[in-house]
């Protein structure tokens, strides 16, 4: 038996790899869908979702991509999460906030040939710009940007909508200043609770950050019902909830995005959920950016990515550092396998036991094993063009979780498989500032004034 708890994907891989040592390796061999995308065209006018397939085992040089959905507006996004030992995705579509405006989520079979039509439809009101979805047994958890709400939802009954949590006016405990402004980032489930991460403005708008939270809440498997159980402040503008062997790891910018600089407040919260407490880690004065992503491939093997924006947002700048997991704690012994300066706005990192997938600005590299050092390069490469638009842009991007065999489907601790939907808003951030800077205006830097993701 497994005694780590894997985050995001990484239970689904461990269930993968143990059938084919059990000799069902067949099964697995055969090309499926492995990493799901949405672009748009090059006037974010609309746009179109689609699969990057191949053989789990095989090289990156052999993988393909296929349009799955044509037709979407200027911002969709997709989620996956499992039913049960069933991977599935939500397909969502976000106009600026207006409850005339909400679209239908539909709820996607990912290795189907075709992604439409879709297994069901379904409005939730009380998710605007859906930014995360984890689930446990017959319920899906969901949370959005605009709202910050966590809404229940029945799997069981067509996917409806059957309750809501405000934050943090239904959880007393919690106290934020008159004004404030709250987003909600992330959501992951560890055995009975649900972990969930809000960001704060304390004075509304998006200029200043104070801490975000991660609230810890138990959930009543019968009926859905969330308990309220403790909260915890982490970095500011933090947006990544990765889940590891019983700790959590929320990657923080410090605050907005700037121009030519990393906020002095950029770090790494681990939290260590047998106490509900955490550490916090902070870079080294040699390394440039601030803490953008985090994965975890197991106890030897764990990448950082560090950026932050050049003088105009031109270019990305920063690098992927490669180390231990008991060595996240200390920087000053992570090894530096990627150097960046680049261009794009939609950035993340992860990596499983085969591979390293770089979600690089405006491009989908793939590296054919784990990178060790800046000399190890991507044998792969898509472009918005590959993926149905020439010239156009990367929206969002998730990893596709296979099926769980029922057998490891008990070990499912997170419900979720690793998104890039907050990485998302971080791309509407700098879009939105690299414009303004073009044209000469004054640039609030990082200001979500429109939404990606």
């Amino acid at each position: 038996m497994m005694k780590m708890k894997f985050g995001f994907l990484k239970r689904a891989v461990v269930a993968a790899l143990t059938l084919s040592v059990l000799g069902s390796s067949a099964a697995l061999a055969a090309t499926e869908n492995l990493f799901g995308y949405t672009v748009v065209n090059s006037s974010y006018s609309q746009g179109l979702a689609g699969a990057i397939n191949g053989d789990r085992t095989a090289a990156p040089t052999t993988f393909t991509s296929s349009t799955k959905v044509t037709g979407l507006n200027s911002d969709p996004a997709l989620f996956n999460f499992f039913r049960g030992t069933e991977s599935q995705l939500v397909l969502r579509q976000y106009n600026v906030y207006s409850p005339a405006t909400l679209i239908d989520n539909k709820i996607i079979d990912p290795f189907a040939s075709s992604w439409t039509p879709s297994l069901a439809e379904k409005k939730w009101d009380a998710v605007r710009n859906l930014h995360a979805a984890a689930t446990k047994g017959n319920f899906l958890y969901a949370t959005g940007y605009d709202l910050g709400k966590i809404s229940v939802v029945n799997m069981s009954s067509g996917y409806t909508q059957i309750k809501s949590y405000q934050f943090p006016t239904d959880w007393s405990a919690i106290s934020l200043p008159t004004g404030a402004s709250v987003h909600g980032e992330g959501l992951t489930v560890v055995g009975d609770y649900l972990y969930a991460l809000f960001t704060v403005n304390p004075s509304g708008g998006y200029s200043v950050y104070s801490d975000s939270i991660v609230v810890k809440l138990y959930i009543d498997s019968s009926t859905g019902d969330l308990y309220y159980m403790g909260h915890i402040a982490v970095g500011k503008n933090a947006f990544t909830l990765d889940h590891y062997n019983n700790k959590l790891y929320v990657c923080a910018l410090g605050g907005m995005q700037n121009a030519g600089s990393s906020n002095a407040d950029t770090r790494l919260d681990i939290i260590d959920l047998s106490t509900f407490t955490k550490t916090t880690v902070n870079k080294t004065t040699s390394m440039t950016g601030d803490f953008r992503d985090i994965t975890i491939v197991d106890a030897n093997t764990a990448y950082v990515f560090l950026g932050n924006y050049d003088t105009y947002f031109t270019n990305m700048v920063g690098g992927v550092y490669r180390t231990s997991v008991a060595n996240l704690a200390t920087p000053s012994a992570w090894t530096k396998v990627s150097n960046v300066n680049s261009g794009g706005y939609l950035w993340g990192i992860y990596a499983d036991s085969n591979r390293f997938w770089f979600v690089k600005g405006n491009q989908i590299d793939i590296y054919p094993g784990l990178p060790a050092s800046t000399s190890d390069t991507s044998t792969k490469t898509f472009t918005p063009g590959d993926l149905g638009y020439t010239g156009g842009n990367l929206n969002s991007a998730i990893i596709l979780a296979p099926d769980q065999p029922s057998g490891f489907a008990a070990k499912s601790a997170s419900g979720v498989a690793k998104s890039f939907a907050s990485q998302s808003v971080l791309a509407q951030q700098a879009r939105k500032a690299a414009e303004e800077a073009k044209t000469g205006l004054k640039t609030v830097n990082g200001q979500r004034i429109l939404s990606f993701n």
